[in-house]
């Protein structure tokens, strides 16, 4: 039996992006056949079925954004590396829905697995996010005495509500007012 070859980068970001667009249950096998250019054999053969292929496409998703968010926070200064990273959210968010928070909404109570792996995805972001601000903190970038793991929820809190208001209202400068909105609540006082 031959093993079908295939660029594994290019299937899984383009299903990435057909099930950003349509949410799983709304995208066909006919769609992630079209989408990748595979057969439907090589498809099932390299990751089972369908639901395999949305796991993984998350993974795929969440080590892009992942490598991209700790390339956003690498500045000298912590709250700049924050600002970069809402940044690169909302350019994200105007190129579509975030394939976490709508894998979450659509399959956590129907997936016990999948429903845990987004869990992990969110513990790994407030960590990341904790550690800028605890940087922040040591740098005198925020106000004596912050509460870091309240700052760390109410950016994750944000970040939620960022992206899902982009959705509705794709306004570039609203949204970067947005972002220095937040920056500002960050700031010392």
């Amino acid at each position: 039996m031959r093993i079908a070859e295939f660029d594994r980068d290019h299937v899984l970001r383009s299903a990435m992006e057909a099930f950003r667009a349509k949410g799983y249950a709304k995208t066909t096998m006919q769609e992630l056949v079209a989408a990748t250019g595979l057969h439907p054999g090589s498809l099932y053969a390299a990751f089972g079925n369908k639901r395999g292929l949305l796991l993984a496409a998350v993974d795929h998703y969440v080590q892009e954004k992942g490598a991209q968010r700790r390339r956003s926070l690498e500045r000298s200064s912590p709250l700049a590396g924050l600002h970069a990273f809402f940044t690169q959210l909302v350019d994200d968010a105007l190129q579509g829905s975030c394939l976490v928070t709508r894998t979450l909404m659509e399959l956590a109570e129907q997936d016990e697995e999948l429903y845990l792996r987004c869990k992990l995805i969110y513990g790994e972001l407030e960590r990341d996010l904790a550690a800028q601000l605890q940087r922040a903190s040591e740098q005198g970038e925020l106000a004596a005495g912050s509460d870091i793991p309240t700052l760390t929820a109410f950016l994750q809190v944000n970040i939620q509500g960022l992206i899902t208001f982009a959705q509705c209202r794709p306004d570039r400068a609203l949204l970067d007012g947005v972002v220095n909105q937040l920056m500002a609540a960050l700031g010392p006082r």
